[in-house]
C-alpha cells in the first residue's frame, strides 16, 4: 500500500465502522474456536499491517499468545510501537520459525498484487497444528474493483468457489465461506461504473477511507450486525468481502 494508507489505517482502524465490524467477526469466531479446542488460543496474524487486530486480541481471555508478520517498514513501525511480537517477513515466505498455532488469521492480504495466494496459503497451512483453524478475509467480487483497490495495491478480488478451491489445494478443509457487507455492494458496484467519468487524482489523491460522523458510523456498525444475524438463516449471495474458515485435518 501507499505510505499514506498505513497512516490512515493506524489512525482510524480502532473506530471506523468497517474495521470494527471485521474485528468483531474475527474475535467472535476465535472465542468460539477457543471453546471448541478447550483452551486459550495461540494465534498468528499473517500480514498483520499496523497491528490493530493483534492489539485487540491481546486483551481477550480466549487468546493465550499472539504473533504476526508484515513486510512493509511503516507497518512494522506502528506494530512495534504497540509492543507487538511482529517480524519482518512476507506472507509468501511462510512459515515463520518452527512454532505451530491453534489459529492463523489473514485479513485482506491475499488480494495484494505482490502476494502469491497459493504460496501464501501453503505457508499458512504449514503453521497450523493438526486441527487448527485458518480464518481468512479477502476483498470479494471482481466486478467491484475500483480506484481504492489500486491505491492499496490490490491485485485480485475473490469469489467463494475459487477461494475454497485454493484452500483445498493446500490440504485444508473449508468449513464455511460467506460474503458480507452485502447491503453496500450495489452502491460500490455503481461507484465502479461512475469512476471512469471522474478525473484521476494521481498518487497524491486523498485516501477514500475516512471516518464518518459518529451517528452514521454507529448506524453502519449496527447495519452490519443486523446483516450478520440475517445471514445465519439466509446466506447472502454477494458482498464486498468474503470470509472463509478452514481446518487442518
Amino acid at each position: 500500500m501507499q505510505d499514506q494508507e498505513y497512516h490512515v489505517l493506524a489512525a482510524l482502524e480502532q473506530r471506523h465502522w468497517w474495521y470494527r465490524s471485521l474485528r468483531r467477526r474475527v474475535v467472535k469466531r476465535l472465542r468460539q474456536e477457543a471453546g471448541r479446542q478447550g483452551h486459550a488460543l495461540k494465534v498468528f496474524d499473517a500480514g498483520c499491517g499496523t497491528g490493530g487486530m493483534l492489539a485487540e486480541l491481546q486483551s481477550e481471555a480466549s487468546i493465550a499468545a499472539t504473533a504476526g508478520c508484515d513486510l512493509h517498514p511503516l507497518a512494522l513501525v506502528y506494530a512495534h510501537g504497540r509492543g507487538l511480537k511482529v517480524v519482518e517477513k512476507s506472507v509468501n515466505e511462510l512459515p515463520v520459525g518452527d512454532d505451530l498455532y491453534d489459529a492463523v488469521i489473514s485479513l485482506d492480504v491475499l488480494y495484494h498484487r505482490q502476494v502469491d495466494p497459493p504460496r501464501a496459503l501453503a505457508g499458512m497451512a504449514a503453521m497450523l497444528r493438526p486441527g487448527g483453524l485458518l480464518l481468512i478475509n479477502v476483498a470479494a467480487m471482481p466486478c467491484l474493483e475500483r480506484r481504492h483497490d489500486r491505491r492499496v495495491m490490490g491485485g485480485r478480488r475473490f469469489l467463494a468457489d475459487g477461494l475454497s478451491r485454493q484452500v483445498r489445494a493446500v490440504g485444508l478443509q473449508p468449513e464455511s465461506v460467506s460474503y458480507w457487507n452485502s447491503w453496500l455492494t450495489p452502491l460500490l458496484w455503481l461507484q465502479t461504473r461512475l469512476e471512469p467519468l471522474l478525473p484521476e487524482g494521481g498518487e497524491n489523491e486523498d485516501s477514500d477511507v475516512t471516518l464518518p460522523p459518529l451517528g452514521l458510523n454507529n448506524l453502519l456498525i449496527g447495519l452490519l450486525q443486523w446483516e450478520e444475524r440475517v445471514s445465519r438463516a439466509l446466506p447472502l449471495p454477494w458482498g464486498s468481502s468474503l470470509m472463509l474458515e478452514a481446518r487442518r485435518p
